[in-house]
């Protein structure tokens, strides 16, 4: 069983915005794959669902916590001694919008849904699927972080129309690295998505 783990907050008001691009990213994996419809998890801390992905059987949880404690659902929902079969999709501000990453046992980069669950664990080695959702340079081509103030307010705000495209692409990439992650393992994922 692999557990892949959507990162989110709950609530109306952060549908589709950039920090809930993990929960959008696992709606998207599931409907690929004809996932179970979303339901309360076992723990009530998100919701869930369960499917195959070329008979590797996988369990899907956007947690219903906010983003600082996704710790508590994960800790929850991914079994005592499987955390190195844990994969957490989540937004990335150090990655343009378009481009994803995968990396294993790594530290929380800033990011406080991670940092949260490596408490919770007691451990980082889970894999993570990296999603970038900050925009480009038009000079240099390299993602631009939003510095102080702005990096919350960024983080919080929806896609605009014309990223929708790139989020597309973002999204299908995101499927092709969950597939190949459950079909090869985690290290040539890595070597042929990032």
């Amino acid at each position: 069983m692999y557990y892949i783990v959507g990162l989110g907050n709950p609530g109306k008001e952060y549908e589709g915005t950039r920090h809930n691009v993990g929960f959008t990213a696992l709606d998207f994996f599931a409907s690929k794959y004809s996932f179970s419809s979303w339901h309360k998890s076992g723990s009530n801390q998100g919701v869930s669902s369960k499917g195959l992905v070329d008979a590797v059987p996988v369990a899907l949880l956007k947690p219903s916590t906010f983003m600082n404690e996704s710790g508590l659902a994960v800790r929850a929902f991914v079994e005592k001694g499987k955390e190195e079969r844990l994969v957490v999709v989540y937004d990335d501000v150090d990655l343009a919008l378009g481009e994803i990453k995968i990396s294993f046992d790594r530290g929380a980069g800033g990011h406080n849904g991670i940092t949260s669950i490596i408490d919770r664990l007691g451990t980082q080695a889970f894999i993570r699927v990296r999603v970038g959702v900050a925009g480009k340079s038009f000079f240099t081509g390299a993602p631009r972080r939003p510095k102080g103030a702005a990096l919350p307010k960024f983080v919080l705000a929806p896609f605009g129309k014309r990223e929708q495209k790139m989020l597309d692409t973002a999204l299908n990439k995101v499927t092709d690295a969950l597939s190949s992650i459950l079909a090869e393992g985690k290290d040539i994922a890595m070597n042929r998505i990032n």
